[in-house]
């Protein structure tokens, strides 16, 4: 289907009607050669794009022999056994064997979106059990094991036939911009081709009819070949795909192909602080015992089975205090982002308590004096960045509370974590800066806490912050007034982000938003690119996110937007390359017959420079690594047009000194009397070396000369550069390819003339460079 394909098939289906079977076979071999690289291109890509789907499809926790593994949803089998945590996606029908405030979201099967929380008993009442999880739906609370009892089309959601996979693909604005580049340069190509037909036509009437349409059409084809830019879908595609896997090296897989071209427009980059600027690994800093019963209440306020960093490193520290392992839990209180509490009841009777101060206090037989003692404490130790917990407790003796919020707790003290700085957070935080993208800090930790942490890792205005319930408050207008401003967003709720992030794209913002939770999805979906956490993020975070960090590290969403601005750079680069060079190729093609000089480029003359062509601007130009300065400058205007007027006039100027340049030796060397293959063998050469010129030119800030050098130590770039001078060298000096391609030997001398003459079309541009940079 590529024009270029076809066009090559046309111009050797010309010369097998006119008997010219040499020149027809040689234009097959070259389509079959361009066929091959476009395979070989297109092989890489595909292979690219099919390890990022790999990386990308939901991952399971199963016990198989007795172990537990991590395996991919779609290797699930009937009789597995599947463990279940907070905000896993349930990838096949199962039955229930453990539960543990199992709370499931059953709205994809049932249009309800109150959660149902699941447990062992038989369940025969119901159409959706009680004691099963169903495929498609999501946990929302605590954790289970269930053992698959159906999977793909046997399930409760495969009978019904719902598909959860719809995609639909929009175009990007870099999309659309070079869609209407090639759809202009279609339309020019298609005028110049007809006309240069005619030219020839009119030019050559001393031949023969057949020999003058052959003569003509051949020209015509050329010129087409010269003109279509059929490079640029080439060049996006694999820039994409193989900066997409470039990025799963650096610990970020892109799910979505056309975020990697967001990624460096962002300027604004909201970040959770827990695991992403923190090291996630939580340790007790200190403690302060209001009851000598505070360890052993601490113990059994955490549950049974967890998974949480807070729960974990409160149980091995107050282990040795725990003297109650006998008893049983007969009811459990979970954790909610609202009430930010935990709490279990035992058989005993005994009532544990443990979470953020602001909720445990209120509901303690504390006095005036007592309560603010202990808050003083608390904000002391906040403003050092750490993170505190207040424990109670009430012994039951009537009624059991239907909610934590109707319990009558008594005080037992505090328990005070430090969760540390990320190592290189502080200089990631600066670069941001610098680079113009503004860090924001959504936190479900306190205002004080949040503060202290921003506060050491140079976040700015960390002395202003807005609560959650400050911003219940507030109308979205205001919002609107504060988010310009405020950098730290404290015990905030899910839907608290939302509105931050509505707030921040009124205000034209490119807003990346990270996230691990269920209630986290509408955020990172809404965001311009959705970051998930790859290690402790949820299923349903995974799948509503453009982005999953495999390391959740914030230090790596930094070199992902450098790398993203890398890939853009690059495009740009590519671009440029390619309208460069295409402008003296089509000038020659006709400019040459109207000034009535022998016929300087025919199919084969055009075939070998596309061999050139394609690989430097879609492989070569992809390699290109990201510059140091590229986070010294101010994320890109998202509308901006890919080629500004600026460099569009900036590469016609250069393609048209390559095409004078070239075409004025052309005219010299005809004119002189020198041989028409012999002059034909000279001009092609110093415009073969001067494309090959272009590409180091354009490749960076530095000279031609000094990036020729850098260039040494990339194999790939020598391969292909070494190549096209040896498949040139061959249609000079080979008898066989001076038939086909009107060529003939030349002397060693005028090797010097050709490579003098090629620097010659570059120097002005290097000249620029230094006056531009100075």
């Amino acid at each position: 289907k590529e024009p270029m394909f076809l066009l090559l098939i046309i111009a050797a289906s010309v010369y097998f009607i006119v008997g010219e079977y040499s020149d027809g076979i040689i234009m097959l071999v070259f389509v079959i050669g361009i066929c091959f690289i476009e395979f070989i291109q297109e092989n890489k890509t595909e292979n690219a794009l099919e390890e990022l789907n790999k990386l990308s499809s939901l991952n399971v926790k199963v016990i198989r022999n007795n172990e537990k593994k991590v395996i991919s949803s779609e290797d699930i089998a009937v009789g597995d056994i599947i463990i279940l945590e907070e905000g896993d996606s349930i990838p096949a029908d199962g039955k229930v064997l453990y539960a543990q405030s199992l709370g499931i979201n059953e709205s994809a099967l049932t249009g309800e979106k109150e959660t149902v929380y699941k447990n062992t008993k038989e369940d025969n009442e119901n159409h959706f059990k009680k004691n099963m999880c169903y495929s498609a739906t999501s946990v929302t609370n605590g954790m289970g094991i269930i053992e698959i009892t159906a999977v793909g089309i046997n399930t409760e959601i495969g009978k019904i036939g719902k598909s959860l996979s719809t995609i639909k693909k929009e175009k990007t604005p870099l999309e659309t911009q070079i869609n209407k580049i090639v759809f202009i340069c279609t339309i020019i190509c298609l005028f110049v081709f007809i006309f240069t037909i005619i030219i020839n036509y009119i030019n050559n009437e001393d031949l023969e009819f057949t020999k003058r349409i052959v003569e003509s059409l051949l020209a015509g084809i050329t010129i087409a070949m010269a003109t279509i830019p059929e490079e640029i879908p080439v060049v996006l595609t694999v820039f994409l795909a193989m900066g997409a896997w470039r990025l799963t090296k650096e610990k970020t897989l892109t799910k979505n192909l056309k975020q990697v071209e967001t990624l460096g427009a962002i300027n604004v980059l909201c970040t959770d602080k827990t695991g992403t600027l923190t090291e996630n690994k939580m340790v007790i800093k200190d403690t302060y015992k209001y009851k000598e019963s505070l360890y052993e209440t601490a113990y059994l306020s955490c549950p049974e089975v967890t998974y949480d960093e807070v729960d974990i490193a409160i149980k091995e520290y107050c282990k040795k205090g725990n003297n109650n392992k006998k008893n049983k839990i007969t009811k459990e209180y979970p954790f909610t982002p609202e009430n930010k509490m935990l709490a279990q009841l035992w058989d005993n009777n005994l009532l544990c308590v443990k979470g953020a101060c602001e909720s445990v206090l209120p509901l303690c037989n504390l006095n005036e004096k007592e309560n603010n003692k202990i808050t003083i404490k608390i904000n002391n130790y906040s403003k050092e960045g750490y993170k505190v917990i207040a424990v109670a407790k009430q012994e039951i003796t009537k009624e059991i509370p239907k909610t934590i919020n109707d319990a009558k707790l008594s005080f037992e003290g505090l328990i005070v974590l430090y969760d540390p700085p990320r190592k290189g957070i502080k200089k990631s935080i600066e670069i941001c800066n610098k680079a113009g993208i503004r860090v924001i800090m959504i936190t479900g930790d306190n205002g004080i806490t949040a503060k202290g942490i921003a506060k050491k890792i140079n976040i700015s205005n960390y002395e202003e912050v807005i609560t959650g319930p400050e911003l219940e408050k507030m109308s979205d207008e205001e919002l609107f007034d504060r988010v310009k401003k405020v950098n730290i967003y404290a015990r905030v709720y899910p839907n608290h982000k939302m509105r931050i992030i509505n707030a921040l794209q009124k205000d034209k913002k490119i807003v990346s938003m990270t996230g691990d939770g269920v209630n986290d999805a509408p955020a990172l979906k809404k965001a311009n690119i959705g970051i998930a956490m790859g290690k402790r993020g949820t299923n349903v975070a995974k799948e509503a996110a453009d982005i999953i960090l495999l390391d959740d590290n914030f230090n790596t969403i930094v070199k992902a937007i450098k790398d993203g601005r890398g890939i853009y750079e690059n495009i740009k680069k590519s671009l440029s390359y390619i309208l460069v060079i295409h402008i003296p190729v089509a000038l020659l093609a006709l400019f040459t017959p109207i000034f009535k000089l022998p016929t300087l480029l025919l199919p084969i003359h055009i075939v070998l420079l596309e061999l050139l062509i394609d690989p430097t601007s879609s492989i070569i130009f992809e390699r290109i690594k990201p510059s140091d300065d590229l986070m010294l400058k101010k994320p890109r205007n998202i509308e901006e047009p890919i080629m500004n007027k600026y460099k569009i006039i900036s590469c016609l100027t250069q393609g048209f000194y390559i095409f004078l340049a070239t075409f004025i030796n052309y005219l010299f060397l005809i004119k002189r009397g020198i041989e028409n293959n012999e002059a034909i063998s000279i001009t092609y050469s110093m415009l073969v070396l001067s494309v090959i010129l272009v590409a180091f030119q354009l490749k960076s800030n530095d000279i031609t000369i000094k990036e020729i050098k850098n260039s040494l130590k990339d194999k790939f770039t020598l391969l292909v550069n070494l190549s096209i001078i040896i498949g040139l060298i061959l249609i000079i000096y080979v008898p066989f390819f001076n038939k086909v391609a009107n060529t003939s030997p030349i002397e060693l001398i005028w090797w010097f003339y050709i490579i003098i003459a090629s620097f010659i079309t570059v120097i002005p541009f290097d000249i620029s460079k230094k006056i531009n940079k100075y």
